[in-house]
């Protein structure tokens, strides 16, 4: 663990930053249901009962604060789509000198966290543990930058949430942006008011990381001779490849949801500035709603709408469901082509990802021409 915080190499804070969204919460989400004249109750249901299970491991929580600390959950309670099934994706970050009270601290932060959600974190080792501020901004990329690594940076701008000390999150989202961003293959600084609103280097990571995790899914299959292969591959299917949806259009940030504010940057450190803070804005929105203020898009088709999130309220659902859950949970692999469960998500995977596929190819005004510039070539 780097025995300084790393706070220092995010961008001065004092500089002017691009406003802060309008309008926060679900608010297109509710403005999609209000125009098709639908709801989407499982949709509803997951995400009041994450604010639930939030505010109580805050409760158990109070008390084991530490300045240079914060307690990151991802995963469903990440991403506001939680069920009496759910387990908790939690690590305690770090941003700061080292101290071997972390390690008592993460001790008992994982026994009241186990207090509320009893189910286990994965076995993977990604999740219930230390983890440093400075591997996740120094170790980008290269030979230092582990599956393991990559897989908790991608989660901490997509889906994460602090349950204490929100502050010493945003730094360090703030810082690796910063990487990401400030890692750039050309320089503007001699071509005033021609500044480019692509942070490559994110924008391949979120790629990479996409492809690492369709690539793990095969690996742990067999290293677990298929156990759990059900719920694995549904999940794949849709939050999983929601991921990726929320890191492309958190990339394209500067052409999607920008207000005006970076065009008034006077120089290209004000604007890279000003790129950064749009772009972090959106590692507060959960991906099914930033994916939600895309569709609101002119040209954006009320069918391909219904599609998409239709089918993933049907997927919240079944998840939310214990006998469904436990089913996918213990399938045999050799069932799958015949097993009535399975099969019945695999056909609304296929809708969703057709939905995606119009949505980003055919009907949104911007996301066809930058997908088949910048991510395609």
């Amino acid at each position: 663990m780097d025995g300084s915080s790393d706070s220092a190499d995010a961008p001065p804070t004092t500089a002017t930053r691009a406003p802060a969204p309008a309008k926060e919460g679900a608010w297109a989400l509710v403005e999609l249901q209000r125009r098709l004249g639908v709801r989407w109750e499982k949709i509803s249901r997951a995400r009041d009962k994450t604010e639930e299970i939030v505010a109580t491991l805050r409760a158990e929580l109070r008390g084991l604060e530490d300045p240079n600390c914060s307690v990151i959950v991802t995963g469903s309670l990440g991403r506001g789509e939680a069920d009496e099934g759910s387990d908790c994706d939690w690590f305690l970050l770090v941003d700061g000198p080292s101290d071997p009270q972390h390690a008592r601290l993460a001790r008992e932060i994982g026994t009241k966290i186990r207090s509320v959600v009893s189910k286990d974190v994965g076995p993977t080792g990604t999740f219930g543990e230390i983890v440093a501020s400075h591997d996740l901004v120094h170790r980008i990329a290269g030979s230092d930058d582990t599956n393991k690594n990559l897989t908790r940076r991608m989660l901490l701008l997509a889906e994460s949430r602090a349950l204490s000390n929100d502050v010493v999150r945003e730094r360090v989202i703030r810082n690796v942006l910063a990487r990401y961003l400030y890692d750039r293959p050309v320089s503007n600084k001699r071509k005033p008011g021609r500044y480019d609103p692509i942070p490559y280097f994110l924008l391949n990571d979120v790629v990479r990381y996409w492809r690492t995790v369709a690539s793990d899914y095969a690996s742990k299959m067999w290293e677990r001779t298929y156990h759990g292969w059900g719920i694995r591959n549904i999940k794949l299917r849709f939050s999983r490849k929601m991921l990726f949806v929320w890191g492309l259009l958190a990339a394209f940030s500067g052409r999607l949801f920008d207000d005006g504010a970076l065009a008034e940057a006077s120089s290209e450190d004000e604007f890279l500035l000003r790129l950064l803070e749009l772009i972090r804005s959106q590692t507060d929105v959960p991906p099914l709603e930033l994916l939600a203020r895309a569709a609101l898009a002119e040209g954006v088709r009320d069918e391909t709408i219904t599609q998409i999130f239709s089918n993933y309220d049907e997927f919240l659902g079944a998840l939310a469901d214990p006998d469904t859950r436990r089913h996918l949970e213990t399938v045999p692999f050799d069932d799958g082509g015949t097993d009535s469960v399975y099969e019945g998500l695999r056909q609304p995977s296929w809708l969703f990802r057709s939905g995606i596929n119009d949505l980003f190819f055919k009907e949104h005004p911007l996301l066809p021409e930058l997908i088949l510039k910048f991510v395609v070539f």
